[in-house]
């Protein structure tokens, strides 16, 4: 195999430098009785401060890391002991954090909100081993191709390899791997035999006003605070079980997410985040299948929760639930629009009516941004849905574009569906410049204050008005980050085109580049604003970084490995090691481990990336591969 570096003969001659055993004289010395030497000096600018400069500098920073939490480990017990549930660890992996086993309880970090440093974590119980990573095609996606071939699959993982020169150590991350051979590790719910009491209605009415006031709630408008105290009188009031159980559930689902953020020690609760996901999740099922406007709103507060925990599996299994549930209470058509009204229709008074409307919106956006990502069927979809809101007043509340939601239901339908594996590369290019066109006359329909670019080439936060409202706000940073989603989404599907033997045609390759060079562009600006809203958004930036960073680095990562030393090449290595002080600038004092684990596999995984790009480079100097991985030459 090639060595690190050639010899100074090969390098002289500028030829491939082959040793078959360390220590041995390369193929050409031997063949031609020379002396192999490594004697040269390589120069090096001083004032020039490349690419591998910044990689070997995070290297460093994460050996630093290590050492600094193996010298916690050694140190004497000094803090309350962490611990969750012990899971089987299936891939093998540098060393990094996992916590041991026992019940389940949520840490605090010290006050370094910028900062997350293993020296920072209570050492009692914590293992070092090697990470079994959860990262999802929620997460990351699905539609990525070169000529044809999944990047996700096997062959996929070759490519890399034969692109970068180096181990792949991608298949760490379980979306790698064959989801019918993955199985997921099963989590030791804390079971008990005495069921757990609400906390006095106290401290709940200042969980909910808390949970009011925070950007998770303008994030996700479950709730209508008007209808909410009705909720609350039946958790504490309803003789009913069936009445009262989904009540509950709400309020223990609400409980878990105000408590990622705020200290609720003053209420002496003795609480922790899984003990209230556990009960809403066994209230909700006392329910039994009944559906009414507790047990949809408790489902969606619970799925919100999983999202922002990171647990994908979970979170979808609990999304199909309120997606039924949203219909069986007819929010997937309005009742005053038909001539026929359905039997056993469910009566409401107009504000419930709207409410159970808005949470049918709410599903029918999260259930394509699902469906884009991963190429699964929606659940809900305008065949059996009324998406028409023509009539309907403006949902001012709603953090997601209702249009928008419905330019990607047709992306999945002309792109992801079964079909769309069926067409041609020229019935390909003319969906995708179709959904494009779409696309651009929505944008331009959008009010000029929210109008959403394609290039952020500079800080977001000037298009952030003092005088915008915290929804306004959310709003604005959502849809600059949808359409830019959709972008990629869109446009990466192009790289389907050709196959690996051969060369495009001129003309189609470039419409491909066209094309790719777009999603590449969308996700240099989505790590630009991601690198603003962390200060905007503070704890609940994670559920942001890791939903829009692993999608956003897949196109820069796979154009660096087809032209590493392309015009962008080095830039682009730049933009993608920016995840590291993203990642740090999120306060992590409040936040549960689970959550700051699931943000250092983001890094982790991005960081990756960049250690496979800056390879790739190093093996087109070395004269190893082609300069361009999508030109053949004869």
């Amino acid at each position: 195999m090639p060595p690190r570096r050639a010899c100074d003969v090969c390098y002289k001659r500028k030829i491939q430098c082959l040793i078959k055993t360390q220590g041995e004289p390369c193929d050409w010395c031997e063949s031609q009785g020379l002396t192999c030497t490594f004697e040269r000096v390589i120069q090096k600018d001083p004032n020039k401060r490349t690419t591998s400069d910044v990689v070997q500098e995070l290297s460093h920073r994460v050996e630093s890391l290590e050492e600094a939490l193996q010298t916690a480990l050694s140190a004497p017990a000094r803090s309350a002991s962490i611990s969750l549930s012990d899971r089987p660890l299936a891939f093998p992996s540098p060393p990094s954090l996992r916590l041991g086993g026992g019940s389940p309880v949520t840490t605090t970090i010290a006050r370094h909100p910028s900062v997350i440093s293993p020296s920072d974590l209570p050492v009692n119980n914590i293992a070092l081993s090697k990470p079994c990573y959860k990262l999802s095609p929620c997460q990351l996606g699905t539609n990525w191709y070169f000529k044809g071939i999944g990047i996700l699959s096997e062959r996929g993982r070759q490519w890399i390899t034969y692109g970068s020169g180096e181990r792949v150590f991608l298949e760490n991350f379980n979306i790698f791997a064959n989801p019918i051979g993955v199985i997921p590790p099963l989590d030791c719910w804390p079971i008990s035999d005495q069921t757990r009491i609400l906390p006095p209605k106290e401290a709940v009415r200042y969980i909910v006003d808390a949970f009011f006031k925070s950007k998770t709630s303008v994030f996700f408008p479950i709730l209508e605070r008007s209808l909410f105290q009705d909720t609350i009188d039946r958790a504490y009031d309803e003789v009913d079980l069936g009445r009262r159980a989904p009540a509950e559930a709400c309020l223990w689902a609400i409980t878990a997410l105000v408590m990622r953020t705020t200290d609720l020690q003053q209420f002496g609760l003795g609480l922790e985040i899984r003990d209230c996901l556990y009960e809403a999740t066994r209230l909700l099922t006392l329910n039994n299948g009944n559906t009414n406007l507790d047990s949809l709103q408790g489902t969606l507060l619970l799925w919100a929760c999983q999202k922002m925990r990171g647990r994908c599996r979970e979170a979808s299994v609990t999304f199909a639930n309120a997606c039924r549930m949203v219909c069986d209470l007819g929010g997937h058509f309005p009742l005053s629009r038909l001539a026929i009204l359905p039997q056993h229709s469910p009566t409401f008074d107009h504000q419930t009516k709207l409410h159970i409307r808005r949470l049918f919106w709410i599903c029918y956006c999260f259930d394509k941004d699902v469906s884009l990502r991963t190429d699964k069927p929606p659940l809900l979809s305008s065949d059996y849905c009324d998406v028409n809101d023509s009539e309907e007043p403006p949902w001012f509340n709603q953090s997601r574009d209702m249009n928008l939601a419905k330019i990607k239901e047709n992306a999945v339908r002309m792109l992801c569906s079964p079909r769309a594996f069926k067409y041609t590369e020229g019935e390909l290019l003319a969906r995708v410049r179709e959904l494009d066109d779409e696309l651009e006359e929505w944008r331009v329909s959008v009010d000029l204050r929210y109008r959403p670019r394609l290039s952020i080439v500079s800080d977001l936060s000037a298009s952030l008005s003092s005088n915008m409202s915290l929804e306004d706000h959310t709003y604005l940073i959502n849809l600059q980050l949808d359409y830019l989603f959709t972008i990629i989404n869109i446009h990466t599907l192009v790289r389907k085109c050709g196959d690996l033997e051969e060369n495009l045609p001129d003309d189609l390759h470039s419409v491909v580049h066209s094309s790719a060079d777009l999603s590449i562009e969308a996700s240099r600006s989505i790590f630009r604003i991601l690198d603003t809203v962390v200060d905007f958004w503070k704890e609940d930036a994670v559920y942001i970084v890791s939903h829009f960073a692993p999608m956003a680095a897949m196109p820069l990562f796979m154009n660096i490995l087809i032209h590493p030393l392309g015009n962008t090449a080095d830039s682009d290595l730049q933009i993608l090691s920016s995840i590291s002080n993203i990642t740090r600038k999120i306060p992590a004092e409040n936040l549960p481990m689970e959550e700051i684990e699931g943000i250092r596999e983001i890094s982790e995984f991005v960081m990756e990336l960049v250690r496979l790009s800056h390879s790739a480079a190093w093996k087109v100097k070395r004269g190893e591969r082609e300069h361009d991985l999508d030109i053949i030459h004869s």
